[in-house]
């Protein structure tokens, strides 16, 4: 934020912005909401929130099914197998749905314009374009064309968003949300 600019928050999304002029002071009243971006990143995190508890609640059903119907099978080592499959289906229906409250908590934070989820989403963006980056590799090494242009193309979703957020008029709204100290 520049020298001749103040920000002073007034409540339900709404700001005072003071600029300092060459020679004198001069106020504008600007009402400085939630950026259209981060209305839209939110409701698409409430959105991951949601598919994520049905996938989880799926997986450890799944899991389940899957062991009920191997152990019927009656075969030589259908029990064990039966609860291994149990098991995977239960661990990663928790770790999905366990993702889905990440993502829930994320989406809250950027509806409310916390700057931690801002900072949060930053990071889960950079760590998704890494995680595609190693994928890459996979698919240059199996030479598949569709899954280098899907990395490729979702590496440059995560680029752009990490863009978004680091501009610095939807970073203003962030902090301009935050409950400002009076200094001396």
């Amino acid at each position: 934020m520049g020298s001749g600019m103040q920000i002073y928050p007034l409540g339900l999304g709404q700001v005072w912005i003071q600029y300092a002029a060459a020679e004198h002071f001069e106020e504008e009243e600007m009402r400085m909401g939630r950026p259209v971006g981060v209305t839209i990143l939110a409701i698409l995190d409430f959105i991951a929130a949601a598919v994520c508890l049905l996938g989880g609640i799926g997986m450890i059903l799944g899991g389940g099914f899957i062991a009920t119907m191997m152990s019927q099978q009656g075969g030589q080592g259908s029990a064990g197998a039966a609860g291994v499959m149990a098991g995977l289906g239960a661990a990663a229906g928790v770790f999905i749905i366990i993702m889905g409250g990440v993502c829930a908590l994320v989406g809250f934070g950027l509806w409310k314009l916390k700057e931690w989820a801002r900072i949060v989403s930053i990071v889960l963006y950079g760590i998704s374009a890494a995680l595609q980056l190693i994928g890459l590799l996979g698919a240059l090494a199996h030479f598949t064309v569709f899954a280098f242009i899907w990395g490729v193309f979702w590496i440059a979703v995560d680029a752009l968003l990490i863009w978004y957020l680091l501009k610095p008029e939807v970073k203003a709204a962030f902090q301009a949300s935050q409950p400002r100290t009076a200094s001396a």
